[in-house]
């Protein structure tokens, strides 16, 4: 009986152990968030002061940056000229280029009258440079690229503020040979030629833009 009852207190007592108390439990919980919120605001303070940091140090946000001047907030694309053979791709490259500006949206696209900034430019060379044979020698595949030339004048100031040549498409816009279907040709070159645009595009904005 006296075994019994023995068993009986150790099992309460062991009960009792396990239980934190409510005003502990709340206590750790406490602590807890006032770490998290401590590290959030020490987070916080050193990212004001990074800020303030490049502040003093002659460091800003702007909305344009490259060869932008201040008080730019608009720009006019001109048709690029075409010089050489291949037709459209003039069209083809301003129209890329025009898209860019306006996806990027730090400087509004507006006509001539209008612009603080006029870019025009001119498509120099288009090639298509073979890429692959078959076994007969015949051209299987095509790369195209395109090189462009381009001035940015600042209306304002009357004057030249960039003047760029041999801007080309970076990444390879190529198109397959379908011997006997010249229309499946046709239509994968023009896919190229719009591929290779708008690279080139990528290249004159970033130039603009970002000054490199």
């Amino acid at each position: 009986m006296k075994e019994e009852e023995r068993k009986k207190r150790e099992k309460e007592r062991s009960s009792k152990a396990s239980i934190i108390p409510a005003r502990e439990v709340s206590c750790r919980t406490s602590l807890f968030n006032r770490s998290q919120n401590s590290q959030s605001v020490t987070l916080f303070l050193v990212l004001i002061s990074l800020c303030l940091a490049l502040t003093s140090c002659g460091y800003g946000f702007t909305h344009a940056g490259g060869i932008v001047p201040p008080g730019a907030k608009n720009i006019a694309i001109q048709t690029f000229v075409n010089n050489t053979n291949e037709p459209y791709v003039d069209i083809e490259v301003t129209k890329a280029v025009a898209n860019e500006f306006v996806v990027d949206g730090r400087l509004s696209v507006v006509n001539t009258e209008s612009a603080d900034l006029v870019l025009k430019g001119r498509v120099a060379k288009f090639e298509m440079i073979p890429l692959s044979y078959d076994v007969n020698s015949y051209v299987q595949q095509y790369r195209i690229n395109i090189v462009v030339d381009i001035t940015l004048e600042d209306v304002k100031a009357q004057k030249i503020i960039l003047q760029d040549k041999g801007l080309s498409s970076v990444f390879v816009a190529s198109y397959a040979v379908t011997i006997g279907d010249i229309k499946s040709t046709k239509i994968a070159k023009q896919s190229a030629v719009i591929k290779a645009s708008q690279d080139v595009a990528l290249t004159v904005r970033s130039r603009v833009l970002e000054g490199f």
